[in-house]
């Protein structure tokens, strides 16, 4: 990995043993080194390009019974010993001065030492970068009515240590690889149409350059510049009601993001996590009934087949903890919570994997992994068997903006595009739509879940959380699924 800052991980033990030297209770340390590169294009032709290396450190230290933490970049080798030695003495005395608040308790976990190569990495040459992101843009302009294309390109390497107090000790080498796709199509106006419409998608994988292949952007390019063409053109503002609504994959990404993954965050249940609406209505109703027997949902980070290329997809968390499927919801009961090891303790359960940050120079939050909704076995398996008998509803497509109570319990969730259903069948095309409801309402109603031939996941790069604001990047989806809500056209 050149041009990446070499961290030994020996050196990251011998740090965690002068903690204990000093008396923590625990302590760990996390050290990053990553490299990205990346384009940016109109319509076309390239206007900017960036290439960006860096190495940080970050140390939590339990002292008094109260967590410090404390941060820095590193810019050279040389700075590492002593840059690490001031954190580690910043954390501890920025805990021994808050030590006043109530003691803090981690739950168990077995150590671990591991070394987590990426085996298939595949590099980029900045020519590379430059010809995806002028192609996926010329390919937006060539359709017709498409005025404005712009595509992003990214690729991303970073090696990433983990060392604890109680011996973990981890090494892993990390790809990401991707982007976002923009259009903007114009139709004159006239009756029943826009002057303009505009749609936007991101696309990636956590994975190298061999992933280009796989998730094919140049398909998803011409997607997303037909939709923008045809919305504009074409497509009409959905009258408001109360409907059937027919939901896809693509909108449930958004959908299970917002009602399911964010409020069974451990932090946010505990009322730890307030930030950007950062509560849950989910406080004290485990085991209770949240929807119909036919939802489930569940966040699952295990490097399975399942998962491959997933953003939501890791070994071990930012705490050294295994990661495993955690179910959120089944058959319509409230199940357990992602959480971290202070977490897990307060709520007297097992540590589940699920504490993430940004960068090694960021605390770790609790995060949602690859969160998606579970698809009914024997459910149908297409969306004409899925609608084959609805006499009359709406088809939700590609997800845009949420709105959210600081609960996350009332919610609005925007769709780019949809479709009337009549008789079993599409019918007018829709745009600029969302559903208005309740979480628990909205679970109430599902009678509908398709099979596993309509699952999909897709990445969504940047899920915020916290103050500071960190972006991180999820998986989320599922397969069809059909209750009742209100929708609205909302543009």
């Amino acid at each position: 990995m050149t041009g990446m800052l070499r961290i030994d991980g020996s050196f990251l033990d011998r740090m965690m043993e002068s903690a204990l030297a000093k008396g923590v209770t625990f302590a760990d340390v996390r050290a990053e080194s990553c490299l990205s590169e990346g384009a940016y294009a109109e319509n076309g032709d390239i206007k900017s390009l960036f290439r960006g290396a860096g190495s940080c450190i970050g140390v939590r230290a339990l002292a008094g019974g109260t967590w410090g933490f404390a941060s820095s970049d590193i810019s050279t080798g040389r700075e590492l010993r002593s840059t690490a030695a001031q954190c580690l003495e910043r954390a501890v005395s920025s805990a021994r001065a808050a030590s006043r608040c109530p003691p803090v308790e981690l739950a168990p976990v077995r150590p671990v030492r591991a070394d987590i190569p990426y085996t298939r990495r595949t590099g980029a040459t900045t020519e590379d970068l430059q010809e995806l992101c002028t192609r996926l843009t010329g390919l937006m302009k060539g359709v017709p009515g498409v005025v404005m294309a712009t595509s992003s390109v990214a690729l991303t390497e970073a090696v990433r240590h983990f060392s604890s107090t109680e011996g973990s000790n981890i090494r892993e080498e990390v790809f990401h690889v991707g982007g976002w796709l923009f259009s903007s199509a114009s139709a004159g106006g006239g009756a029943g149409a826009s002057a303009s419409q505009s749609v936007y998608r991101p696309w990636g994988a956590r994975g190298g350059w061999e992933f280009v292949r796989e998730l094919g952007p140049e398909e998803t390019a011409v997607d997303v510049a037909r939709t923008a063409s045809e919305l504009a053109s074409k497509a009409v503002a959905p009258e408001t009601r109360v409907t059937t609504v027919v939901t896809r994959p693509c909108y449930n990404s958004l959908l299970v993001h917002e009602i399911v993954g964010h409020p069974c965050e451990a932090d946010r249940v505990l009322g730890g996590e307030s930030a950007w609406a950062g509560r849950s209505w989910w406080t004290e109703k485990v085991g209770k009934r949240v929807g119909s027997r036919l939802v489930n949902a569940v966040s699952d980070a295990r490097p399975i087949l399942k998962h491959r290329g997933c953003y939501g997809t890791y070994p071990y968390d930012d705490e050294g903890v295994p990661s495993g499927r955690v179910v959120h919801i089944e058959d319509g009961v409230l199940r357990e919570f992602l959480n971290g090891r202070q977490s897990a303790a307060l709520l007297g359960v097992r540590p589940n994997g699920g504490m993430r940050s940004i960068s090694a120079g960021l605390l770790p939050l609790v995060r949602m992994s690859n969160t998606y909704f579970e698809p009914d076995p024997e459910g149908p398996r297409s969306l004409e068997e899925m609608i084959e008998d609805v006499r009359d509803g709406v088809l939700l497509g590609h997800q845009s903006i949420p709105s959210i109570d600081s609960r996350r319990y009332r919610w609005q969730i925007n769709a780019y595009d949809g479709w009337e259903i009549r008789k079993g069948e599409l019918s007018r095309r829709l745009k600029n739509l969302a559903l208005i409801g309740n979480t628990r309402e909205y679970f109430g109603s599902i009678f509908r879940v398709g099979g596993p031939a309509t699952f999909r996941l897709y990445p969504i790069p940047n899920c915020g959380k916290g103050d500071p604001m960190q972006i991180q990047r999820v998986t989320n989806g599922g397969p069809l699924m059909a209750g009742k809500a209100k929708v609205v056209g909302v543009g």
